[in-house]
């Protein structure tokens, strides 16, 4: 009986290991160099742009691929939810991604420049709490 208790032990601390490196795994995935700078150089095309609308739109795009490059799935709202730990203000960004589906989904979805400004610097600052730049 001893023999079967301490396997049983022996089992769940290894499953316990198991699961910690999986977490450990996931947390401390990184984004390549290369992958860093092309990202870092198409926000620069981003902001750039003249279309607020379009800017917006690629801005999202772009937070969408890194948190993919992060090892995230699914669409952004997922991924948002799987990695809100990750922004000083997830609730901002979820702003900006509501933003971006309004001029998505909505005909006549107007932008004013303070609403542009803020959004382009939610997404500034997720990139920086993403330690992209």
């Amino acid at each position: 009986m001893k023999i079967l208790i301490i396997f049983a032990a022996i089992f769940v601390a290894i499953d316990v290991l198991i699961v910690l490196y999986v977490i450990w795994r996931r947390t401390r995935r990184k984004i390549s160099q290369k992958d860093l700078s092309e990202i870092q150089k198409t926000w620069k095309l981003i902001i750039r742009q003249k279309d607020m609308r379009n800017a917006i739109m690629d801005a999202d795009k772009l937070l969408d691929h890194a948190l993919h490059l992060l090892g995230y799935r699914g669409n952004l709202g997922s991924k948002l939810k799987k990695s809100g730990g990750r922004f000083k203000n997830i609730n901002k960004v979820w702003a900006a991604h509501k933003v971006r589906n309004n001029i998505a989904h909505q005909i006549n979805y107007q932008i004013d420049e303070k609403t542009y400004r803020d959004t382009m610097l939610t997404f500034k600052q997720a990139f920086m709490d993403l330690k992209i730049f």
